[in-house]
């Protein structure tokens, strides 16, 4: 293209500006072949809750609503930073760490659990508080029951390899359950979800989709069926 940009002024005298203009795209021509050209220095991917496309079945009874507060999950994963997700193995061993676009891991596991209780049923408080998840520090202001926890977990490793790429996803909670009023942890539970797929495709979206599948499946794990809310009904009696 660069040459039929030289073409269509050959032969012709050129003025100052017609100069300029071939200099310029000549330079940005340049700069687009060393870019395609720069290794990939990392990878960010959009992370989020991804509910299936079929409708959540309720579990919470007419008559018996109580305010849930989620607060923010202590991220007490074993990585130097934190907003780190993955990373990407290339053949020759090289590591390109994988980081979220739009979304701290927190704060995904925060909107995913408020929209996944609020699909079946629950009343879910605005608030988002940071909670050490010691039963002192709960203040009566924070609803009826509090939902806090940690995560250890949350990694999603592709091994790029040819012509197979493998895909290793862990998602890892532990979540507590707290009576506000008599500041009182009542239910602790922890739930892991490995999912992995094997593909001939790379990309950022793969890549998010299998993170977003194992995030999903961990918090809906945590309010199957109506355990949960029988704990939660047994405790605020």
């Amino acid at each position: 293209m660069l040459e039929r940009c030289k073409n269509i002024f050959k032969g012709r005298s050129l003025s100052g500006d017609s100069a300029g203009i071939i200099k310029l795209v000549s330079l940005l021509f340049i700069a687009l072949f060393f870019m395609s050209c720069a290794p990939v220095s990392l990878y960010t991917i959009d992370v989020r809750y991804s509910p299936a496309a079929t409708s959540v079945p309720q579990v919470t009874e007419k008559g018996k609503k109580f305010m849930v507060t989620v607060a923010r999950f202590n991220d007490v994963r074993n990585v130097e930073d934190k907003l780190v997700i993955g990373k990407v193995v290339k053949p020759d061993g090289k590591k390109i760490p994988v980081l979220p676009k739009y979304t701290k891991p927190v704060d995904a596991v925060l909107k995913g659990m408020q929209a996944y209780l609020e699909d079946i049923g629950y009343d879910v408080s605005s608030e988002t508080p940071d909670w050490d998840l010691k039963k002192d520090s709960i203040d009566k202001k924070w609803g009826e029951v509090l939902i806090g926890g940690t995560i250890d977990e949350f990694e999603v490793v592709c091994l790029k390899g040819t012509p197979v790429k493998k895909y290793n996803t862990k998602v890892k909670f532990t979540v507590y359950f707290a009576d506000v009023k008599r500041q009182k942890i009542f239910y602790k539970i922890a739930v892991e979800t490995k999912p992995s797929l094997e593909h001939v495709r790379f990309s950022e979206e793969m890549l998010a989709k299998q993170i977003n599948g194992g995030l999903t499946e961990a918090i809906e794990n945590i309010f199957e069926g109506r355990e949960i809310y029988e704990k939660i009904q047994s405790a605020l009696k």
